[in-house]
């Protein structure tokens, strides 16, 4: 069995909030009782700083899928980095169109970002024109100061993403990570 993350990326949080609004999510997710704080971290098998809390199947799909104590964990992240989807890449696709992306230009895009700001693409087939984190799909790159990793969980259930996402920010990206 391979490991997964279900990440949630905010992608307009400046830097300098980021770490406040992160602090601010993970008490809103331990006030919920999604988490709770890890009370024995071990590098190797529970690394997170919290792990599924006694309602976390509130968050899932699927409430009956046991999100167990099988080390599973979630990190909320407030610092700047790129989040993508560990073996399942794919290039993104144009929002107009859906032509993907070469992966070529894709990564020197994503360096870009990640050094400066988020660049625009325009699109080689349509000609359309949007910045690179608006260019879709749940295998693609994307930089952020905000994020939410959960993993090895289950599906989340679109309304707790979008509760989530009122406090995250309003410009979310969901990013499947496959290990």
């Amino acid at each position: 069995m391979s490991d997964s993350a279900i990440i949630i990326v905010e992608l307009t949080v400046p830097a300098g909030d980021a770490p406040a609004r992160a602090a601010d999510v993970a008490d809103w997710l331990v006030e919920r009782r999604i988490v709770r704080p890890n009370d024995r971290p071990d590098p190797l098998w529970r690394p997170s700083r919290y792990v599924p809390g006694p309602d976390a199947a509130a968050a899932v799909r699927d409430p009956r899928h046991d999100t167990g104590p099988l080390g599973d964990g979630v990190d909320v992240i407030g610092r700047r980095q790129v989040h993508g989807p560990g073996g399942n890449y794919t290039p993104p696709a144009c929002p107009n169109c859906s032509v993907s992306l070469d992966p070529d230009t894709h990564f020197t895009l994503v360096e870009t970002w990640l050094a400066r700001t988020e660049p625009h693409v325009t699109c080689e087939s349509c000609a359309t024109a949007a910045l690179l984190g608006d260019w879709s799909g749940p295998w693609a790159l994307h930089v952020a100061n905000l994020a939410v990793r959960f993993h090895n969980w289950p599906p989340l259930s679109e309304a707790f993403i979008l509760e989530l996402g009122d406090r995250l920010g309003p410009r979310l990206r969901l990013i499947h990570e496959r290990i």
